[in-house]
């Protein structure tokens, strides 16, 4: 197989790629089989687990992104030259799985047809944006990294929302919020600074985000609002990681005004809607 020299992915897998994903969207309303119910207890507090087949399909969706990720990379040009792609699996698998969420809220039908349609071309150009980005030389670079930097933000603060109407229980909630919030700085900051990673300001935002999830939980707020209030630190995170400790940067009182102005506004906003 000749290799592509394009600034862009194989037209012929990433569509095989996507259409694959949304096939296993579909399986959840085809497909059913008995639950598995699992109790244990901490400290005296039961914790039931059930496991049905909506958790198989969010396993399989989220290896088939990031396996199909995998495999869209190897053709690409720079591919020799780095020699670490996972992180590039990091934005497809959390959109897939964000997207999963979200189209699951809706009665399946043709609202649910219709946003399925929507969420397959935005997971096409999150694969097409992490594909330009493998190459910080491609003259698509800069506009893939805005991209991927906004639509981060975006996914998590869709997964906020999506997991409170929901009702999703503070168990659950506070991981998967906590280990999104990682995954979305870890990406953000790796491509703001060339391929670095900031694994220690990563663990700050995993834990950060997840006190104010749990702090949030039980708080008199709107779906949109909880998210807002969750997004707004993340993004404050993000604009401060070039000023942690070990990042290049040293801590000033004036690059805090920004982050600040950041968190008030997500804030005043979520108390509001």
């Amino acid at each position: 197989m000749a290799r592509n020299t394009s600034s862009f992915p194989d037209r012929n897998r990433l569509s095989i790629l996507v259409s694959t994903i949304l096939l296993a969207y579909t399986l959840t309303h085809f497909v059913s089989i008995p639950p598995l119910e699992l109790d244990f207890s901490i400290l005296g507090i039961l914790f039931p687990i059930r496991i049905n087949f909506y958790t198989l399909v969010t396993l399989l969706v989220a290896g088939l992104t990031a396996s199909g990720t995998a495999w869209l990379l190897q053709d690409h040009p720079a591919r020799a030259r780095e020699r670490a792609i996972f992180g590039h699996w990091l934005l497809p698998s959390l959109t897939a799985l964000v997207l999963l969420q979200a189209i699951n809220q809706l009665p399946f039908g043709g609202t649910w047809w219709g946003a399925a349609l929507v969420s397959g071309l935005l997971l096409m150009l999150v694969l097409v944006a992490e594909y330009i980005a493998l190459d910080p030389d491609n003259p698509f670079f800069i506009p893939a990294e805005i991209g991927i930097s906004a639509l981060s933000i975006v996914l998590f603060l869709l997964l906020a929302i999506s997991l409170h109407a929901s009702g999703t229980r503070l168990f659950y909630r506070v991981p998967i919020l906590s280990l999104a919030a990682m995954l979305v700085y870890l990406r953000v900051v790796h491509l703001r600074q060339r391929g670095r990673w900031a694994v220690v300001p990563g663990l700050v935002s995993l834990l950060l985000i997840g006190e104010i999830a749990a702090g949030l939980h039980y708080w008199p707020l709107s779906s949109i609002g909880f998210g807002l209030a969750l997004t707004g630190p993340l993004y404050a995170l993000v604009e401060l990681s070039a000023e942690f400790p070990g990042q290049g940067g040293k801590l000033q009182p004036r690059s805090l005004v920004w982050p600040a102005v950041i968190v008030a506004l997500s804030w005043g906003a979520a108390f509001l809607v």
